[in-house]
């Protein structure tokens, strides 16, 4: 039997990438593994010295630097998973395709697969294999699964027959037009899509196997066990031989390790078998590489490409039609940077605050009057002595549980536009300010350009109101967003280039009614009160 194997990474997953090579060589030496590198190829990687049987560019997979530079890196190295599933059908001749993530290790043969699908043409990993009994159990895998996807796009089996073709057709469809991650309209990147496929295909079989893409998330009933220690491939999950394991999260976020604690704190194979993985993937340049940021992260130049870059330029077709290049930047020669630095200086990047200028600026966003009043089980809780003040609360649980620390904190919106540049948004660091979204916020999302409420843009905020871009510089206005909240809307300034707070009042008269209330922050405020913004309901 023919197997075809195939992932896809940027270049900090590249000792991942490795590290699947390396096992799937050990157990199924058989089977060819195609790499899809999603990054520019640095002058010092030799594809020919990799141990992959080859490696394809997006380009050479006919992607466009327009279509490229609308998906930041999470949604790139997934949305090239269908066209690239095409081709491998076309060209390698297998009798059976599966795509790995990068972060997989392989212990026993893929034939095993093979066996499990029986004459299904579609195989599909659930994320989890049983209902969950803790609270934090249904929080931490339920409603993520709920919300990211039934099946884990970690691990996918195809057959190239008529059925199989007829899937990877529709899904490769899919994701070269709709392989973003915009939870708002029901999209995930790759994985929401494939909800559908038990319903819309024949031939889909769920593989609902305890030894198969393993993982901290789904530990819950499972026995991992070591049956001879010293021999790689003794590992076995419920009596069954360990096919794959699936490290999500190893690395400098540490999610992995952080979810194993939880639901399998004290067993002793799947600490060996962690220990193992960070051993061959440090063997492999992690600890250089990891950090390395995408190449198509950057314009040529090499300012960073911010999200609300390319979220605008993915909105409007005049802007693809104009810069069917995004990333060049010719001197002399209109751009797409040029045009966001004339025409949207607050897209073109965030803004960094300096290390001793944090702490005042979390304090001065955190408003415990509207916290109390915003969520009186934290007042009760004070009350009762379980915390000592609405900061600890909040620090403590009530930014995991999306409690907001000001009016003008959708904690709920920032967490869904910073999944797209960090997927753990949420730190290790619990009952900490280092733990919470807004910490998140000062030290990731403002740098990033990633704002906690919809229409609110901090570089144009300051570049439409000099007077604050100069006491932000001296370091008199914490951020530009402390500032809008305390004083600036209710002087009428305006948050971003796409609210106007006069035309807003003159066309909305129960907002007009409300901006003069006792309480209310001027035209953005009563925005925010009639739910005008994204995450926001009426009050």
């Amino acid at each position: 039997m023919k197997i075809s194997v195939y992932t896809s990474c940027a270049l900090n997953y590249l000792p991942k990438a490795r590290v699947l090579a390396e096992s799937l060589a050990n157990a199924e030496p058989r089977a060819s593994l195609t790499l899809c590198f999603n990054d520019v190829l640095p002058d010092w990687l030799d594809p020919a010295t990799e141990p992959f049987d080859r490696i394809w560019l997006p380009e050479d997979l006919g992607y466009d630097p327009g279509w490229i530079f609308q998906h930041n890196v999470m949604e790139l190295c997934t949305a090239v998973k269908g066209r690239a599933l095409m081709r491998l059908i076309e060209q390698d001749e297998a009798d059976l395709i599966l795509y790995l993530d990068p972060d997989v290790m392989v212990y026993n043969p893929l034939s095993l697969v093979d066996e499990y699908m029986g004459d299904a043409s579609i195989g599909l990993v659930p994320h989890i294999l049983a209902p969950e009994e803790s609270e934090i159990g249904v929080e931490l895998t339920e409603i993520s699964v709920a919300a990211h996807g039934v099946y884990n796009l970690g691990h996918l089996i195809l057959r190239p027959d008529e059925r199989g073709r007829r899937f990877a057709r529709w899904w490769a469809e899919r994701l070269d037009r709709y392989c973003f991650d915009d939870r708002a309209r029901g999209l995930f990147t790759d994985q929401r899509w494939v909800d559908l496929a038990p319903a819309i295909f024949e031939g889909v079989k769920i593989l609902k196997v305890p030894n198969l893409d393993v993982a901290s998330w789904n530990l819950f009933g499972r026995t991992v066990a070591q049956s001879q220690p010293g021999d790689a491939a003794a590992f076995t999950v419920d009596g069954y031989p360990l096919i794959t394991y699936h490290f999500s999260g190893t690395g400098p976020t540490g999610t992995h390790r952080r979810i194993r604690e939880i639901f399998a704190p004290s067993n002793g194979a799947v600490a060996e078998i962690e220990r193992r993985y960070e051993a061959a993937i440090a063997r492999h340049g992690q600890a250089r590489l990891e950090h390395r940021p995408p190449g198509f992260d950057f314009f040529d130049d090499a300012t960073p490409v911010t999200a609300a870059a390319r979220r605008l330029y993915r909105q409007h077709a005049d802007l693809r039609e104009a810069f069917p290049d995004p990333y060049a930047c010719p001197a002399g020669q209109p751009n797409y940077r040029d045009w966001l630095r004339e025409n949207r200086p607050g897209v073109i990047g965030g803004l960094r605050l300096a290390q001793h200028r944090l702490g005042h600026a979390y304090d001065d966003l955190f408003d415990p009057d509207y916290y109390l009043a915003t969520y009186p089980e934290a007042a009760e809780a004070i009350a009762a002595g379980r915390f000592a003040d609405p900061l600890d609360h909040y620090q403590r649980i009530g930014s995991r549980r999306f409690c907001d620390p000001n009016e003008f904190f959708v904690s709920s919106y920032y967490h869904e536009q910073a999944l797209a540049h960090d997927p753990w948004p949420l730190s290790a660091h619990a009952g900490v300010r280092e733990g919470t979204l807004l910490w998140h916020y000062l030290t990731t999302g403002l740098p990033a350009g990633i704002e906690p409420i919809e229409f609110f843009d901090s570089r144009w905020y300051l570049a439409q109101n000099p007077d604050l871009d100069a006491a932000f510089r001296l370091g008199r206005v914490s951020t530009p967003l402390a500032h809008f909240f305390r004083d600036g809307s209710r002087e009428g300034r305006d948050p971003g280039p796409d609210f106007h707070g006069g035309a807003y009042l003159e066309a909305t008269p129960p907002a007009r009614d409300l901006s003069g209330s006792d309480g209310i922050r001027g035209a953005f405020g009563a925005l925010v009160r009639l739910g005008g913004v994204a995450g926001r309901v009426t009050v």
